[in-house]
């Protein structure tokens, strides 16, 4: 079977389109992450040249990251889709639109008829989240057959996000940014934006960012068991022990509640403070030094910085969120930004509502104490859903309980992201029916049943949607098609329309698509939420400044202060201790790591190599040279890759970084049903202990 997919290619026309005619320049933003900076992208015909920075662009200001120059590359790519394609006979064959949605209605009307709603499943990837018809065509399948089992990369890298949130505030997925103009300190847990700016700040040309908090003041300190990119370019680095930053939190938070907390804002606008305190009670200097393995020094340092600044902001990513402690540290994050009086304030940090959402103006419940607490799927009911989702590691166990029979993949190649890749491939060889929208090949592509090419970025008319509470402003953006579809790809809500009429559901009701387009779907959606889509296309850009405090006066209503001390979070706290203490210095520890060349398993071709990263210290120890090849192994499996010297690392950890396919899937280190977080049901990606030997 093709491991990459390439073999897919099936040409309407040719990839470069007709004979050169005049090279133009045309406007639009990237698509490749939440960022959305401005880009120019050069054209001959259709045939994209290559992509620059827009440097009149307001909010990215003239940059782009290597990632999204390669978008015009990415766009040609040999293994790119251009056909529908449905498996007979065990091969994946081209067809028509009309064959394959006649083949896959019935099948699914079967399913949902014999075994329910929750026999149709729904994953979301990022391929889907950054497409506008794409995250509206899935919210509109999900709810419209009442399917249960949904699925995201949520619970693959950020669900402590969403439970840290929901029990501390009372609001699901609640995501401070720094209030770039004012903070006086910044602090960044496990997040490298410099490297890396979706999922975290969304700070563009993070570089130039970093300088400019500089010049009016603020403090920027790093906290991270590798000295990577944003930690080189910061004041302070703390470099703990892996899994261990939320002692250095928990130190912290004891300290100013000695001395420098905001003892008013605290008694007008939190709850819980004497609870907090008792929680954090065992992280003195001394113990705090010796589990985290942090110079006693560098802590008071830390502390000292604070209380100078005041205000601050904390930006985690998933060096936290994919660890065994992620809950805990994004709450105590949460803690301390809140005792320093700088949650929703300005000069601390603020939560960006969305212009299009705009959950400012929006009225809906707080989550109660312990949360939302949806119950698991039935093969899994351990496995808590957060957030709306099922947690991924019930996949297996679900198609293999016969409770999931189809699933339909929105954007996202499973066979990279899912843990326990062997059991979750193997299971998804098992389902009915594995329908999959991309625009490329890959091992996923490979086992469908459906593959329906989907339009890639530069050809369809998009906006920002779900993406714009990331942005450092109030903004929501528009682009039209630069160039026509390759081959024979549809735009999301066309090919889910024409679905919906052939099982007889309306999933887009009100909204005629015989004589759609793009433009007019996004009209559709917009005006849902009670907006222009005539000024949005007209002025492309629309921007407002802040709004700071909107979730402040939420939680004062709706709970009386912010929840200093959840009660699950508390006590998963407590259970930590045992293992602080219990560190052996001969093992190695696996955290993750994003290369700068691909974004998970986008543009994985260019120039990032897959490696594995060690310290000097430990390839001395064991024998290990530069280039050698290694397999690193757990109980659940192993993978091989050549060894790279990385003194950025703390002796005892190292990286294999993600995205990469078949046996370079660090995926396969992982597990779905050891190391199961109790309360989200998310399993642990970072923080395992491996073993090492020669290959």
């Amino acid at each position: 079977m093709p491991r990459n997919g390439r073999r897919w290619r099936t040409h309407v026309s040719s990839a470069f389109g007709p004979p050169a005619m005049t090279i133009v320049e045309k406007k639009s933003f990237c698509r490749i992450c939440g960022s959305g900076c401005g880009i120019v992208v050069t054209l001959d015909g259709e045939q994209a040249l290559k992509v620059r920075a827009d440097e009149e662009h307001p909010v990215s200001r003239g940059y782009t990251c290597p990632k999204g120059r390669a978008i015009a590359t990415d766009h040609h790519r040999d293994e790119r889709l251009e056909r529908p394609m449905i498996r007979v006979d065990g091969e994946l064959v081209a067809t028509t639109w009309d064959h394959l949605l006649d083949d896959l209605a019935p099948k699914l009307k079967r399913i949902i008829a014999t075994t329910g709603p929750v026999g149709v499943g729904t994953f979301i990837g990022g391929g889907g989240f950054l497409d506008a018809s794409g995250f509206y065509s899935l919210l509109a399948f999900g709810k419209t057959i009442g399917t249960p089992s949904s699925y995201s990369d949520m619970t693959i890298d950020s669900v402590s996000k969403a439970l840290a949130g929901e029990l501390f505030a009372g609001i699901s997925g609640l995501e401070p940014r720094a209030d770039l103009s004012k903070t006086k300190m910044v602090i960044f847990i496990g997040t490298n934006p410099v490297i890396s700016h979706t999922r975290t700040i969304q700070m563009h040309a993070p570089t130039a960012a970093m300088r400019d908090m500089r010049a009016h003041g603020a403090e920027l300190w790093t906290i991270d068991p590798r000295k990577c990119e944003t930690a080189m370019r910061s004041d302070g680095f703390i470099q703990p022990r892996p899994g261990l930053d939320y002692a250095v939190l928990g130190y912290a938070i004891r300290e100013l509640l000695i001395d420098g907390a905001d003892r008013d804002y605290i008694a007008d606008h939190a709850q819980g403070a004497d609870k907090l305190a008792a929680a954090v009670d065992r992280f003195t200097l001394d113990y705090t030094s010796k589990v985290a393995g942090v110079e006693a020094e560098t802590l008071q340092a830390f502390v000292a910085a604070i209380r100078k600044a005041g205000r601050l902001s904390i930006e985690t990513g998933t060096g936290v969120t994919m660890q065994r402690a992620g809950n805990v540290t994004g709450w105590l994050a949460l803690a301390l930004m809140a005792v320093t009086g700088s949650l929703d304030r300005e000069g601390g940090s603020w939560v960006n509502p969305g212009r299009i959402m705009r959950k400012d103006k929006a009225d809906f419940p707080a989550a109660p104490e312990d949360g939302w607490n949806r119950p698991g799927p039935k093969s899994r009911p351990e496995l808590r859903g957060t957030h709306g989702d099922f947690p991924c590691a019930a996949i297996p166990d679900e198609i293999a309980a016969g409770n999931l029979r189809a699933m339909m993949v929105w954007g996202g190649n499973l066979e990279v992201c899912l843990p326990e890749t062997a059991r979750s491939y193997a299971a998804l060889q098992d389902l009915e029916v594995l329908g999959v929208f991309d625009v490329r090949g890959n091992r996923t592509v490979d086992i469908a049943t459906h593959v329906m090419p989907t339009k890639g970025q530069l050809e369809r008319a998009d906006m920002s949607f779900v993406t714009d509470t990331s942005f450092p402003l109030l903004v929501t953006q528009y682009t039209p098609a630069l160039i026509e579809p390759l081959g024979d790809r549809k735009a999301f809500w066309w090919i889910l329309s024409e679905l919906g009429k052939r099982m007889e559901i309306d999933f887009f009701p009100g909204f005629d698509h015989e004589t759609g387009t793009d433009d007019s779907f996004l009209a559709y959606v917009l005006g849902l939420f009670g907006h222009d889509f005539a000024e949005l296309r007209e002025k492309r850009l629309l921007v407002e400044e802040p709004v700071i405090g909107w979730v402040q006066k939420f939680v004062d209503e709706k709970l009386g202060g912010w929840r200093l001390a959840p009660r699950l979070l508390a006590e998963q706290l407590a259970g930590l201790e045992t293992r602080e203490s219990a560190h052996d210095a001969d093992k190695l520890i696996l955290i993750p790591r994003r290369q700068k060349y691909h974004e998970n398993s986008k543009l994985i071709d260019l120039r990032d190599p897959p490696q594995v990263m060690m310290n000097s210290v430990d390839a001395v120890k064991r024998g290990f040279a530069e280039g050698a090849l290694i397999r690193v192994s757990t109980v659940s499996g192993k993978v091989e890759r050549p060894l790279k010297i990385d003194d950025t690392l703390r002796p005892g950890v190292i990286n294999i970084p993600h995205g990469w396919s078949d046996e370079m899937n660090v995926n396969n280190l992982t597990s779905t049903t050891r190391e199961v977080d109790p309360i989200t049901g998310m399993l642990l990606f970072s923080g395992l202990e491996v073993w090492v030997e020669a290959a």
